[in-house]
């Protein structure tokens, strides 16, 4: 959760003890409300960069930057569709993706292919990830898959 502190101690001491406790600002009264929303903006880009970089769920991380995947510390070996499809489980989790959706943001709109192939991407997925039981990419029929181990 970013920190953004508002206060009337505007002393530079007082100011770097406030960012060395962990605030990611400080702005000190009075001050305009146009630069306190620049600031939240700022605040929020920052923090949403850093936080969208490594994504982790349980002891699976993925890394948006290097396209590298990590299972309890160890590298996990992915194809570039596989890496894709563990980004959109990864970045809603717990939520079902039907098939078309996964076809959209992974193959494009306008992607003609075999009916199959969602389901071979997914099994191989299963395979590298030692998920034999289905347990953390789950099926659920007639809907979808979900990341939910």
């Amino acid at each position: 959760m970013p920190i953004i502190m508002l206060t009337a101690r505007g002393e530079v001491d007082e100011r770097v003890e406030g960012l060395e406790a962990g605030a990611d600002d400080y702005v000190p009264k009075p001050f305009k409300f146009k630069e306190l929303l620049a600031r939240v903006r700022a605040v929020l880009r920052r923090r949403t960069t850093l936080a969208d970089r490594v994504l982790r769920y349980g002891a699976l991380a993925l890394n948006r930057d290097t396209r590298e995947v990590f299972l309890d510390g160890r590298p996990i070996p992915l194809s570039p569709r596989e890496f894709e499809l563990l980004d959109v489980f990864m970045l809603h989790p717990r939520q079902v993706m039907t098939r078309d959706v996964l076809l959209d943001r992974v193959w494009g709109t306008d992607h003609l292919g075999d009916g199959n192939l969602i389901e071979v991407h997914i099994s191989a997925l299963r395979d590298k990830l030692g998920d034999e039981q289905r347990a953390l990419i789950r099926t659920v029929r007639g809907v979808g898959y979900a990341l939910s181990g």
